[in-house]
């Protein structure tokens, strides 16, 4: 084995593993992320195996799967040092500081497969962009709390709320996201799509939502 051998195992290792960290801060979505380096990995893993020596392959496979559990786990780390845990009250003072600010304003909510109701506010130096807030699962219907949104940013007869309503009862939890440029803007919002936000098979009784999900969770 000769030094040249190792030139083309070892830049594709050091390649993809930078990779990883340029994807991980670039804010790309977890699907693209995964879609990117998975055709990455898959091209340049052909490449050593076609070109390089036997051995070339399962190495630089082992280096980019230490280099992908590295990257997840900083990744999960940085993701809960953002999140904080609110309370009923806490989380409607958080919405009305929303409503205070200045713009531009972004606002989302939704209610994950655990049940929790996630609150991410985009907004002044007071409160830091990208911050995420927790609402644990307790005594208040999380979808009964998504509505009241709607209802208090949009309007109590903004189609947008019946739209919520008939994914729920088709058992996809959207994320509702709102938004506006400045405090002299109406407000507008939309459903994000997301395959993963699925109802929560545990949730407290309500006399609204018992009925909708009845056929869809247990």
């Amino acid at each position: 084995m000769t030094a040249t051998d190792w030139i083309m195992p070892v830049l594709t290792a050091a390649f993809l593993a930078l990779s990883y960290r340029v994807v991980r801060v670039s804010g790309a979505g977890l699907r693209v992320s995964v879609l990117f380096m998975a055709v990455m990995n898959a091209g340049l893993l052909w490449q050593v195996w076609a070109f390089g020596p036997p051995w070339s392959a399962p190495a630089v496979a082992a280096v980019s799967l230490v280099a992908a559990a590295v990257s997840a786990r900083t990744a999960t780390v940085s993701l809960m040092d953002r999140v904080q845990r609110v309370d009923t009250a806490g989380f409607r003072e958080l919405v009305r500081s929303v409503t205070e600010a200045e713009g531009p304003q972004v606002m989302g909510v939704c209610v994950t497969y655990t049940g929790t109701l996630a609150l991410t506010a985009f907004a002044t130096d007071a409160h830091p962009e990208g911050r995420q807030f927790h609402l644990l699962p307790g005594a208040d219907c999380p979808f009964c709390l998504v509505e009241e949104q709607i209802r208090d940013f949009l309007g109590p007869g903004d189609p947008l709320l019946g739209s919520y309503r008939s994914h729920l009862a088709r058992g996809s939890s959207r994320h509702l996201l709102v938004k506006r440029r400045s405090r002299a803007e109406p407000w507008t919002g939309r459903l994000r799509d997301r395959v993963f936000y699925r109802v929560p098979r545990g949730r407290p009784p309500c006399p609204v939502h018992d009925p909708l999900l009845s056929g869809r969770t247990s």
